[in-house]
């Protein structure tokens, strides 16, 4: 048995009960990646296991733990793939993450090439978004390439592999002396040195990956390892108008104080380069790339969840020996082949006999079998033609966790050209999603106490109004219950588009203000359905404000007035967006779409709820035969 079948059957003996170990989807030297579905929720996960040679060193051992729990402070963030747990038993050391369905950067540059700029720039944007948080925490990535960056099948950036992040300026007593970690074709001149480093030596590494998505090769790319760092360490950067030279010239000039020598020269902070990158008209948002998903893996996410196994509980390390018979990797083939025997080679192998035996009773048969083989050809024509058509999703989503309506593909009017607008009117365009068609309600969100024992609200209402949307929870609490629903908060592109639909209306029921009868306290989730957005969303204007996924640009101002408000500095100085105003003093201001205000990511208030996005889900081929015979 290979050694990836062994571990996928201590997997098994270790998690199997709540988890179904699907199949081996990555890997390499250090780790394996395994896929894995929640017996109970039917949730997709990765499991990426330390490889058992590996898992001998203490060292190593350490430094794959201390992946896990750095990237589990990042958790929260769209473009940063969350971590939900680490363990280890039976000799294995595992970590359980977020399964995205995507491809990464690197095999999509394989397939297709280099990237129009303004493709280029929303990848990068959306990679400093996810810098802009990490910063937050002082944690620098160390390894960012194309092949830890994963492309979501919403156009979304997700960043993965803070395996060889340090937090900055802490020594972790990890790293020998002088010791770089990373990859060489984008380390930084400080990193290859083996020096302490600071988002700087990621913007570095960033710049790196922009030149080389807009030309499609990398600023220094030599024969040996050597030769790549020494050109990180003393060749001036080329230019590259001098590889593209139809390329706009601020590209270059941006690439080239990326990739400047001394941290000190480049752009001190993630923030101050994005802001440069919305300058030029780049989104941060899911952009217009696509990637290549593999079937196989998204046939296996479209089956049954089976039960736990019986045997679960009396399966231990002692007797996995005793299961090395299994070849896991060949499983789904041999089902497979088994099942194409049942349909073709039993029938034939009888017919055959048959033959062999009546030859004249066989060939006076021959027409009634023709026969019946025309009607079922007529028959299954319709279908066949149906099952190809191009697949439309369902106007709504339900699941456990509530009912989601459907917004479609395509464009809308964003921002405003109104004097207190703080976006210009603009037009985006967005892949279609599902978003709640309610604020999250304190029912629900008791689901998700009691589930994960995490802090109930600090709100009022959360006890005996269990219909009101939950409120004082903060962005982390909003997004550790979405992660654990399998959803996600949406942009502020997401809720705007949700909000007003395509036309640029200014509320979500059309162009009229509300001016009487606005309530002053919290209502229901499902109050005031004539007040419906386009697609069916209640109380996108009202009732609560709401947490969305985008970075609020908050400075000296905003401190001064949260500082006053809590009678404290203690608040974190990473703001996020919230959109919709709510029924308090004031807050029609915000129940035009387009308006926003923002709060710290660690803070609550009474005013302040959510709702949740998810990607529409790829039906499968035996998912789609489903619905169009049954209908549902």
């Amino acid at each position: 048995m290979r050694m990836e079948e062994m571990q996928l059957a201590q997997l098994e003996a270790l998690l199997g009960e709540k988890y179904q170990i699907m199949r081996r989807i990555g890997g390499g030297g250090m780790a394996q990646v395994f896929l894995a579905r929640h017996r109970r929720h039917g949730g997709a996960f990765a499991v990426k296991v330390l490889s058992e040679y590996l898992a001998q060193d203490p060292q190593i051992v350490a430094r794959f733990e201390q992946e896990a729990r750095t990237a589990a402070t990042l958790s929260g963030h769209p473009n940063i793939v969350p971590i939900f747990d680490i363990g280890q038993g039976d000799g294995l050391h595992y970590i359980i993450m977020q399964f995205i369905s995507g491809e990464d950067l690197a095999s999509w540059l394989r397939r297709n090439g280099k990237l129009a700029p303004p493709d280029a720039a929303n990848v990068i944007a959306q990679t400093a978004e996810a810098l802009i948080w990490s910063e937050s925490h002082k944690v620098v990535h160390r390894d960012l390439k194309p092949a830890n960056m994963l492309l979501d099948t919403n156009g979304r950036i997700m960043i993965l592999d803070f395996g060889i992040s340090k937090a900055a300026d802490v020594s972790d007593g990890l790293t020998r002396p002088g010791e770089s970690l990373g990859t060489p074709c984008y380390m930084s001149p400080e990193q290859i040195r083996g020096l302490p480093c600071d988002v700087r030596s990621d913007l570095y590494s960033l710049g790196v990956i922009f030149f080389e998505l807009m030309t499609g090769k990398r600023p220094f790319d030599h024969e040996s390892v050597t030769a790549i760092q020494m050109a990180h360490l003393t060749e001036a950067p080329p230019d590259l108008l001098s590889v593209e030279p139809e390329l706009p010239e601020i590209c270059g000039q941006l690439v080239q104080k990326m990739l400047q020598k001394r941290p000190e020269d480049r752009y001190q902070s993630p923030q101050r380069f994005l802001e440069e990158l919305r300058n030029l008209g780049a989104t941060s948002g899911p952009g217009q790339l696509r990637p290549q998903l593999n079937m196989a893996i998204e046939e296996d996410l479209h089956q049954p969840i089976t039960g736990t196994p019986a045997n679960m509980q009396t399966i231990s390390a002692a007797n996995i020996g005793s299961r090395q018979s299994a070849d896991f990797s060949d499983a789904p083939v041999k089902t497979a082949t088994a099942v194409s025997s049942l349909i073709s080679e039993t029938p034939m192998a009888a017919t055959s006999t048959i033959a062999q035996r009546e030859p004249r009773a066989a060939a006076r048969k021959k027409p009634k079998g023709l026969w019946a083989l025309t009607i079922v050809v007529l028959l299954l024509a319709p279908l066949s033609v149906a099952f190809f058509l191009p697949e439309h999703p369902a106007s709504a989503f339900q699941d456990a966790h509530g009912r989601m309506v459907l917004v479609p593909a395509g464009s809308f009017i964003y921002g405003d050209n109104s004097p207190d607008a703080p976006r210009r009117q603009q037009t985006l365009s967005l892949p279609a999603y599902y978003i709640d068609e309610t604020e999250v309600s304190n029912r629900e969100y008791r689901h998700f106490i009691e589930a994960t024992g995490h802090a109930p609200p600090n709100a009022d209402s959360y006890a005996d109004k269990p219909d009101d949307p939950v409120s004082g929870v903060s962005y982390d609490d909003a997004s550790a219950y979405a992660a654990w629903v399998g959803k996600r908060l949406p942009t502020e592109e997401e809720w705007e588009k949700a909000a007003r639909g395509t036309d640029g209306r200014p509320y979500p029921w059309g162009s009229d203000a509300w001016t009487t009868g606005v309530p002053t306290t919290v209502q229901p989730v499902e109050s005031f359905p004539d007040r419906k957005s386009p697609y069916g969303a209640f109380n996108m204007a009202g009732n609560v404000f709401e947490w969305t996924a985008t970075v609020f640009p908050a400075g000296d101002r905003e401190f001064t007035d949260m500082r006053s408000l809590l009678g404290s500095p203690d608040f974190s100085r990473r703001w996020y967006a919230i959109k919709g105003g709510s029924f308090s003093p004031h807050g029609d201001v915000f129940f035009r779409c387009f308006m926003r205000r923002g709060f710290p990511s660690d803070q609550h208030s009474p005013i302040i709820g959510f709702r949740c996005v998810r990607a529409v889900p790829q039906q499968g081929l035996l998912s789609r035969l489903h619905l169009l015979i049954f209908g549902r």
